[in-house]
């Protein structure tokens, strides 16, 4: 049941966002998913990588909200 609320309350949320910020979200979720499917047990992040998260960083004030694959102080002490 609380898997069920979550994603209501998720998908309630992303309504009333604006399109960039749910365009940079799904943007950086599509990164993670790239590094994971690298098929090793702990994916090594490129300089592209690291790039795209400390750029994503400057431009988009909820970049640590979508961060999965690393910690946002790690990009931070990019």
């Amino acid at each position: 049941m609380l898997p069920l609320i979550t994603a209501f309350v998720a998908a309630v949320r992303m309504f009333f966002r604006n399109r960039v910020d749910t365009s940079l979200e799904v943007l950086a979720l599509r990164q993670q998913v790239a590094v994971l499917k690298r098929k090793r047990r702990r994916p090594a992040l490129t300089p592209l990588d690291r790039s795209f998260w400390t750029t994503l960083r400057h431009v988009w004030p909820r970049w640590s909200d979508v961060v999965a694959i690393v910690k946002p102080e790690t990009v931070v002490g990019w």
